[in-house]
């Protein structure tokens, strides 16, 4: 990873508690499903997945979620708001387009979201069709419930590109919501009973990609054809490590 200088453009709230920070980095290059780090001016290092394709250089974006005010990325917000250009250092991160996994020719590539993990697998999805992937991908993203959702906009334009399907699934149905509710791996098992030919890219907390991946490799999901930037650095919460 290198350290360099991104200008910012633009810091929005796009939903009750998800930040869409928009920069610009002129020496930047990077795989889709990796990640860059805010450095902020205590010397911290705080990493967030690149959330636009590489296609889309020099412009960058990240999806940043302030859970409460005195959390880490409230200070990275406040920083960013305050700035018109930041240190960042970048790329990192093994779960990505580049690790070997289409050199397999997977017949069909799971990408699977919870929350702001959806910038990952967002941009995975962009290079995908980018690439004009000739294989099957289908993009699961889970939410708490439908206030939670955000990019509405890029979820319209996604939705045009039929190759590939994508659903959002909220845990709280309601009367505002009208696609699939209940758990995230349980929409992915009613479509996908075996999984056993399958890749799979899970992001988001370190309890929500091990819950995911324990269901899915009980129908047939390999460790080994399954990526995650929580496998690098968090043991199973549920295993002893050997």
């Amino acid at each position: 990873m290198k350290e360099m200088t991104a200008s910012v453009k633009a810091v929005e709230l796009i939903n009750q508690n998800v930040y869409r920070i928009s920069l610009e980095a002129d020496n930047l290059t990077f795989v889709a499903g990796q990640y860059l780090m805010v450095v902020l001016p205590t010397g911290e290092k705080v990493p967030y997945s690149i959330g636009s394709a590489p296609h889309e250089l020099p412009n960058l974006t990240l999806y940043v979620l302030v859970s409460d005010s005195a959390s880490l990325a409230s200070k990275v917000v406040e920083h960013i708001q305050s700035n018109t250009s930041i240190t960042i250092k970048a790329p990192g991160g093994d779960c990505h387009l580049q690790n070997g996994v289409l050199d397999t020719h997977p017949e069909h590539i799971l990408l699977i979201a919870g929350g702001t993990g959806f910038a990952q697998i967002k941009s995975l999805y962009s290079e995908l069709v980018e690439q004009n992937f000739t294989g099957k991908v289908s993009f699961y993203w889970g939410l708490r419930s439908a206030e939670d959702v955000f990019a509405q906009d890029w979820l319209e334009e996604a939705h045009k590109y039929t190759p590939f399907t994508l659903d959002v699934i909220v845990n709280e149905a309601s009367d505002q919501w009208h696609g699939r509710s209940g758990w995230l791996y349980e929409a992915v098992l009613a479509d996908h009973p075996d999984l056993s030919q399958y890749v799979a890219f899970v992001s988001g907390s370190v309890g929500m990609v091990y819950g995911t991946f324990d269901q899915l490799e009980l129908k047939g999901l390999s460790k080994d054809r399954c990526f995650s930037d929580v496998f690098a650095y968090a043991p199973h919460p549920n295993k002893p490590a050997l």
